[in-house]
């Protein structure tokens, strides 16, 4: 997204110190397009680590009857299945977990190799192609967005005071803007001119200075 107010420093240190209504906005929506960004982050996570568990789970039992594998009937022998299950899964750790190369062809190349040493891994073939794509999919969705990969919100401090709506100074911690509130904001009092010191004991108005007007 195009930012005129928020700098890449504000980014770095998730805080931005708000000035005016147009950088409140600008605020506000940085920081709804931040959450929009962590959800689809979730949902790649969510594909990712289905797809690591799936083959953590499936990969040892097809080797335990990997004695059922094509390989087996050639070669009448299960060292060869193990070497190439080895093979397979050293090679899908290092292009897609290490190297983040999010190909569905890898994927699907390398799971294929499986299916020598269990026709079962057949389900892997189809599996982990498409998982691929739909991780590949979102991180390139993501990817050139502003605060990549981790889309940390902002955290804003208000000093500004406001009146009739607009930004005029910097004096309180909050904003008062047209469609704003924020805690801990001290407007302006019309009547602050007609209150006397604390000191003074006077009470809340203090009359001497009202006839003065």
């Amino acid at each position: 997204m195009e930012l005129k107010y928020i700098t890449q420093e504000n980014i770095d240190e998730a805080h931005v110190n708000i000035t005016s209504a147009e950088m409140y906005a600008e605020f506000q929506e940085y920081n709804q397009r931040m959450l929009d960004m962590q959800k689809k982050r979730a949902r790649f996570w969510r594909d990712f680590c289905g797809m690591i568990i799936m083959n953590a789970l499936l990969i040892p039992i097809g080797v335990i009857f990997s004695f059922i594998s094509p390989l087996y009937k050639i070669t009448g022998m299960l060292l060869p299945n193990y070497i190439l299950m080895f093979i397979s899964m050293a090679l899908f750790v290092y292009f897609i977990i290490i190297r983040k190369i999010y190909n569905w062809k890898i994927g699907l190349a390398l799971s294929l190799l499986l299916v020598f040493v269990n026709i079962g891994f057949i389900i892997l073939a189809v599996a982990n192609p498409v998982i691929i794509y739909m991780i590949e999919k979102t991180d390139r969705s993501i990817r050139n967005e502003t605060g990549y990969p981790h889309f940390t919100q902002l955290h804003g401090s208000y000093k500004s005071m406001v009146k009739d709506g607009e930004v005029f100074g910097i004096e309180s911690e909050g904003v008062y803007a047209t469609g704003m509130k924020a805690d801990n904001v001290v407007p302006e009092d019309p009547f602050a001119k007609y209150r006397i010191k604390p000191e003074d004991d006077m009470g809340m108005l203090a009359d001497n200075d009202i006839n003065k007007e």
